[in-house]
């Protein structure tokens, strides 16, 4: 059977960079290191099962006492505001180390559950290779329970908190590190981003003021207001839908939309609400009159201009109520109004 810690330092780190294209997401691995003095496993939420796919190392250390690597792994952790569970032997002889993480939930406190191991050769106490796997979040799902402005907090403080821990034990055992396989540790954190698919997430507003005031930037800009879905002020998901005139006297034209999601704090207040376009360029126009064919041969550079305006003067009448630590975005530009669309991509069969 093919044993991979009897590979090369040098292989074993070129197929561990190759395999890091393969695997999506960080998992555990193997280990074969032991801990004592535990601490009692705190309250926390449901976690998940812990995967065991090919998990390549971050680092892979010589010449250091398993009591030295022990005791800088948990202090880096430790340090990085996780307590430590455990770090035990499991089935394979492995050790493998549960760091909580404190977290809210509905005013409740809890706490998700880090989780690595470490394995490898160890002759009278000291290493002569052990590695260093990959860590996991155990209870990852249990963050997309949690309400939008609590996830956003989470995340900013739990990655960061990851990366300085992984940025302590680098400098802590930088003497101990195979020189080709180096620290392969890529950070989790970079930078607040908002819910995929929604560009602006806003707070501190309530909702009507907000849709006010993007209703009078499209609509300044030369768009119609088609409808308002839902003009509840406590409305969940409503649709602002607009039309852009392909016709100077007519309101029919290029039907743009702004899908807004939204959740509110104890005063009404929007936390957040967040918005995305909701555009089709392929969608069919109204059919033009010979005397509307001049305003159709415009049509995207006026289409274009308007829209460029409705997002300026979207960002000057919103910008002050963005969620913190996040930037206004513009969506990115997309195919001229009444395209073609495209024809569907052939399967193909192998």
């Amino acid at each position: 059977m093919f044993n991979p810690f009897l590979m090369s330092p040098g292989l074993f780190n070129m197929l561990s960079r190759i395999a890091a294209f393969l695997v999506l997401a960080p998992s555990l691995g193997l280990g074969c290191l032991s801990i004592s003095n535990a601490q009692p496993a705190a309250k926390r939420m449901a976690a998940v099962g812990t995967r065991t796919l090919h998990a390549f190392p971050v680092a892979i250390y010589s010449n250091i006492s398993v009591q030295d690597l022990n005791r800088l792994l948990i202090d880096s952790f430790r340090e990085s505001n996780f307590a430590l569970l455990a770090a035990k032997k499991d089935a394979d002889g492995a050790t493998a180390y549960q760091f909580s993480y404190p977290i809210e939930n509905n005013g409740k406190s809890g706490s998700l559950v880090f989780a690595f191991k470490v394995d490898g050769t160890v002759t009278n106490g000291k290493c002569m290779n052990c590695f260093l796997r990959w860590g996991q979040i155990q209870d990852e799902s249990e963050m997309a329970k949690l309400p939008w402005m609590a996830r956003y907090d989470l995340s900013s403080r739990l990655y960061q908190d990851i990366d300085r821990a992984y940025a302590s034990i680098k400098t802590r055992s930088r003497d101990y590190l195979d020189p080709q396989h180096g620290f392969d540790y890529k950070a989790l954190w970079s930078g607040e981003r908002n819910r995929p698919g929604y560009d602006n997430s806003y707070v501190k507003v309530k909702l009507p003021d907000l849709k006010r005031e993007m209703v009078r930037a499209f609509t300044d800009s030369g768009f119609v207001l088609l409808r308002d879905s839902n003009p509840a002020a406590d409305a969940a998901d409503s649709v602002l839908a607009f039309s852009f005139p392909v016709d100077a006297d007519k309101p029919a034209g290029v039907v743009y939309s702004i899908q807004v999601a939204s959740q509110f704090d104890a005063d009404g207040l929007c936390y957040p609400c967040e918005t995305r376009p909701v555009y089709d360029p392929y969608q069919a126009l109204p059919p033009a009159g010979l005397s509307a064919m001049s305003g159709r041969l415009t049509l995207a550079s006026r289409f274009e201009a308007g829209l460029g305006s409705a997002y300026d003067q979207t960002k000057a009448a919103t910008e002050r109520y963005l969620r913190p630590r996040t930037q206004f975005i513009r969506p990115p530009k997309s195919a001229p109004p009444g395209s073609p669309r495209p024809p569907p991509v052939p399967m193909v069969v192998t």
